[in-house]
């Protein structure tokens, strides 16, 4: 999955189980899931984040910006808050100001990895073949954009992707490559660690962590291969 980076094949402690929780933002559900086949009304959200604090090492929780202090306030101390600057949604109609960001909530044991740990790409969204992005705001003024001076992670991303509305299987709300790799990174995920994407929806969570976390197994695995020439192939020095 193009765009999604690859994960630190460095060990750094004890493997952990990660989730990232993308559910219905509150007040929303009806209005944008209600004929999806999974869809279950209102999600509680005190039990939802219960559930992310004692079952995962460390996690990440989408929801939007008008509801955020109300998700906080059943979230447990010493959570933080990300910020994916995703850019506004036209609105003829609107008197004031139009949102154009999404908190995402996270916490945990967050690994710390070294500056280099994960290598950039370009952020291009493969789910599609042939698709056109634009960034909300200039890449030299995006750290998370591979054109920045540094790899150092960072707790936003400005990024907007097309909405891939001639795909029937798309689910309002879907995240990109690129986000993934970003949420990835929040959390300091590497090759060792587990990850459960709680709401999958068009299972863009697994297939992204597949390509995360799949990359650098495949680099190890050709490294790990000695060059051995076979003996038809070779030639007498005389």
């Amino acid at each position: 999955m193009q765009g999604v980076g690859s994960a630190s094949p460095v060990v750094h402690g004890h493997p952990r189980r990660l989730a990232y929780a993308d559910p219905p933002y509150p007040g929303r559900a009806a209005t944008y899931y209600r004929d999806h086949p999974d869809y279950g009304g209102e999600v509680d959200h005190a039990e939802l984040v219960r559930r992310l604090d004692v079952e995962y090492d460390a996690w990440a929780l989408s929801t939007a910006a008008d509801a955020l202090q109300d998700v906080l306030a059943v979230c447990p101390p010493g959570v933080r808050v990300a910020a994916w600057v995703r850019g506004e949604r036209p609105n003829k109609d609107a008197q004031t100001p139009l949102n154009s960001w999404e908190p995402v909530i996270y916490a945990g044991a967050i690994r710390r990895l070294p500056a280099d740990a994960t290598r950039r790409v370009e952020q291009l969204d493969a789910s599609r073949s042939a698709e056109q992005t634009r960034l909300v705001v200039p890449a030299s003024h995006d750290a998370s954009h591979p054109a920045a001076a540094t790899a150092q992670r960072v707790d936003s991303l400005a990024y907007r992707a097309v909405a891939r509305t001639t795909d029937p299987h798309r689910v309002v709300g879907a995240k990109p490559a690129a986000f993934w790799r970003w949420m990835f990174e929040l959390l300091g995920a590497t090759v060792e660690d587990t990850f459960i994407d709680v709401f999958p929806a068009s299972g863009g969570g697994g297939k992204a962590w597949a390509a995360y976390t799949g990359s650098v197994a495949q680099d190890l695995h050709d490294a790990s291969r000695s060059t051995v020439v076979p003996s038809a192939m070779r030639t007498s020095a005389s």
